[in-house]
C-alpha cells in the first residue's frame, strides 16, 4: 500500500458531506493479438444526463466454442475536462464468471491502469496511477459478476446472464475501479412503457441495485435497449436500436403540501429556493434548511448524485405542520454565481440572506423560525445563530465542533487504518496530511494561482498527478483555507438558543462522537438547552446503515431514515410549545 496515494485520495475526497468516492477514469491499450471466437454482437451506447452526453461507448462481444466470452469496449468520457478515451477487455467463462479484466487510459495526469485476474475462487484487482499502486481481492465464484464503473456493456452481459439464469437474485458486483466488492441484487420489474422520440414502446425492465445505486435495465423484444440510473439521473441507450433516445415515464412525487419558488439576493447574486408549506393549515414553525459541502441543489443533489435528503426533510416537516425554505447553493441550479469559487464567507452570507428571505414570507411571519444545517451546513447555521438574535432553535445534523482541518486529519487516519496500514504508514500519512493542512492555512488565492511545480515544491511527496488533481479540485482553496482556519468551538460559545445535535454512529466523514463533544462545549459555555442524540445505524447522508461503516455512500435508493425527521420534528414541537 502506498501511503502517499492514500493521502492524495483523502484530499480529493474533500472530507465533508457531498461527494461520493470519485471514480477513477481509466482505459485499456490495444492488445497485439486479435480476439478469439465469433463476433456475436455489436453495441453502441450513449450515456446522457439531461441533454449532456457523458459517455459514448462501442462494444463487441465474442463467443468461443467452449462458451467463454470476450467483451471489448472503446469509449469517450465527456463528463471530465478534457475528455478521456477509455478501452476495456473483459473475459468471462461459460457461466459468466469473470476471468480477467483490463482497463487503462492516458489522462492529463498520466497513464492509469486497472486490471483483474481470477484464480477460480478469488479475483485479484490492481489500480496503478503513475508510480502508485493499490490492490484488493474479491470472490470470483458463483454469485459474482463484473460491473465496473462507466462500462455500460457490462450491464448488457448482466442482462444476458440473468436471462440465462446464471446470476442469482442476490449477488456480488466486482468493481475493480474502486477495488470493491459491493452487494447487489436484481428483480423482475415487469412490463414498462418507454419512449423514444415521439414513439412509445411496450417493453420489460429488470431493476438492478448495486450498493446504493438503482438501475433499470430496459429491454424490447428480448434485447437490452437501455439503462436508466435512477440514483444518478442518467440514461444510457443503444444508438443503433433507439436512435432517438430513451425515456421512462416520470414517477409521481409525493405531495408536500404547498410549494412556492422563492428568489432572493445575497450581495449581487440572485439565489433561488423553495418554500414548502403544510397543506390546509397554518404552519406551527418554520425551518431554514442549509446543505453540506459541494455543488448541492435545494433538494440535496449534486451532479451525478441524487440524494434528495433536503427535499425529504421538507416533505416530512410539511406533513407535521412545519414550513421550510431550502435553496440552491450559489452556482448551482437556478442560483447565480460560480460554485467552485465560493468561499466559506460567501456561503455564510448566503445563509444570512436565506434567513432574511424566510422571515419575509407572510405565511411564517408570526411563528418561531429554526435553522437546520447538515454537515458543512452545521458550521454555517451555528455562525448564523451566534450572530442573529431571532433564531428560535438550532438543528445540527452530522455536525462537528472541530475545525474542518481536524476532521480532515481524522478522516485520513480512519481511511488508512481501514485499508490495513501499519503504524509506520499511519504516521507517514498523518505527517503528510499535517504538511498539507499547514500549506492550505498559509496559502493565498485559489488553486489556479499555483503551478504544479509550486505545489510539489511545497509538498515534496505529492506526485504530478496529485498536484494536477488538487488544481482541478471542486473544493476551492479559499473555501478550504477559511474552513481550516475557522474555530467552531468559539462560535458555539456564542450560541444561546436551544440546540439539537443529531449524529450517526455509522458516520465515516465526521467523528460520530462529535455531537456529544459539541453538546459538552455548549454546556460549558452556559447553554443548558442542548439535546445530543447519537443514532445507531445512521450514516453521514442520513440513511439507515446496518452494515459496517464505510466511505461509500449507501442506501441512497431508500428515503432518509424516518427517525431523523421524527426526532427533529418532535424537538421543534417541544421548543415551540415551551
Amino acid at each position: 500500500m502506498n501511503s502517499k496515494t492514500l493521502l492524495v485520495l483523502a484530499i480529493i475526497l474533500g472530507v465533508v458531506a457531498a461527494f461520493l468516492l470519485s471514480p477513477t477514469w481509466l482505459a485499456v491499450r490495444d492488445r497485439e493479438e486479435p480476439p478469439s471466437g465469433e463476433l456475436v454482437r455489436s453495441m453502441h451506447f450513449v450515456l446522457q444526463r439531461g441533454e449532456a452526453v457523458w459517455l459514448d461507448e462501442s462494444a463487441s462481444l465474442f463467443l468461443a466454442e467452449d462458451g467463454r466470452r470476450l467483451l471489448i469496449t472503446r469509449s469517450t468520457l465527456s463528463a471530465t475536462s478534457p475528455t478521456i478515451g477509455i478501452a476495456t477487455q473483459s473475459h468471462y467463462d461459460a457461466r459468466y464468471r469473470p476471468v480477467a479484466y483490463q482497463l487503462a487510459a492516458e489522462t492529463s495526469a498520466g497513464t492509469q491502469i486497472v486490471s483483474g485476474q481470477s484464480d477460480g475462487t478469488r479475483f485479484a484487482m490492481e489500480v496503478r496511477a503513475g508510480g502508485a499502486r493499490q490492490t484488493a481481492t474479491a470472490r470470483s465464484s458463483d454469485g459474482a459478476f463484473l460491473l465496473d464503473n462507466n462500462v455500460i456493456a457490462h450491464y448488457a452481459l448482466l442482462f444476458e446472464a440473468i436471462r440465462a439464469e446464471a446470476v442469482p437474485q442476490t449477488f456480488s458486483a466486482i468493481v475493480p475501479q474502486v477495488l470493491a466488492e459491493i452487494p447487489a441484487r436484481w428483480a423482475d420489474g415487469g412490463a414498462v412503457r418507454f419512449l423514444s422520440g415521439d414513439k412509445a414502446y411496450d417493453g420489460k425492465q429488470i431493476t438492478v441495485g448495486v450498493g446504493d445505486v438503482e438501475i433499470a435495465l430496459v429491454s424490447y423484444e428480448g434485447r437490452l435497449v437501455g439503462l436508466v440510473n435512477r440514483t444518478q439521473g442518467t440514461v444510457a441507450y443503444d444508438v443503433d436500436l433507439l436512435p432517438n433516445g430513451l425515456a421512462l415515464p416520470t414517477e409521481p412525487m409525493p405531495a408536500t403540501g404547498v410549494e412556492r419558488r422563492v428568489a432572493f439576493s445575497s450581495g449581487d447574486l440572485a439565489l433561488v429556493g423553495t418554500l414548502s408549506l403544510p397543506a390546509a393549515r397554518t404552519p406551527s414553525a418554520a425551518v431554514l434548511i442549509v446543505g453540506g459541502s459541494g455543488p448541492l441543489d435545494r433538494d440535496g443533489n449534486a451532479p451525478g448524485l441524487r440524494m434528495d435528503a433536503y427535499r425529504e426533510l421538507a416533505l416530512g416537516f410539511a406533513q407535521g405542520g412545519i414550513a421550510s425554505l431550502r435553496y440552491d447553493k450559489r452556482g448551482v441550479g437556478e442560483s447565480a454565481g460560480v460554485a467552485d469559487l465560493a468561499s466559506r464567507t460567501d456561503l455564510a452570507a448566503d445563509v444570512r440572506a436565506a434567513w432574511t428571505a424566510l422571515a419575509a414570507q407572510p405565511e411564517v411571519a408570526n411563528v418561531l423560525r429554526f435553522a437546520l444545517g447538515h454537515s458543512e451546513g452545521a458550521y454555517l447555521v451555528a455562525d448564523l445563530a451566534a450572530d442573529a438574535g431571532d433564531v428560535a432553535g438550532l438543528v445540527l445534523l452530522s455536525g462537528s465542533p472541530q475545525s474542518l482541518a481536524a476532521v480532515t486529519r481524522w478522516q485520513v487516519e480512519t481511511l488508512v487504518r481501514a485499508q490495513g496500514a501499519t503504524e509506520d504508514q499511519v504516521a507517514v500519512a498523518l505527517e503528510q496530511e499535517d504538511e498539507y493542512l499547514a500549506f492550505v492555512r498559509a496559502s493565498s488565492g485559489q488553486w489556479s494561482d499555483y503551478t504544479v511545480e509550486a505545489l510539489r515544491a511545497a509538498l515534496p511527496w505529492l506526485s504530478v498527478a496529485g498536484a494536477e488533481q488538487l488544481k482541478r479540485s471542486p473544493l476551492g482553496l479559499v473555501w478550504l483555507r477559511e474552513h481550516y482556519n475557522a474555530d467552531p468551538r468559539e462560535t458555539l460559545t456564542r450560541v444561546s438558543c436551544p440546540v439539537l445535535s443529531l449524529s450517526g454512529a455509522k458516520d465515516m466523514q465526521v467523528p460520530p462522537r462529535d455531537g456529544e463533544v459539541m453538546a459538552e462545549a455548549l454546556g460549558r459555555a452556559g447553554n443548558e438547552r442542548v439535546t445530543s442524540i447519537l443514532m445507531e445505524d445512521l450514516n453521514h447522508v442520513l440513511r439507515y446503515h446496518p452494515e459496517e461503516p464505510n466511505l461509500l455512500y449507501q442506501h441512497l435508493d431508500a428515503p432518509i431514515d424516518p427517525r431523523v425527521v421524527d426526532t427533529v420534528r418532535s424537538w421543534i414541537d417541544e421548543v415551540t410549545v415551551d
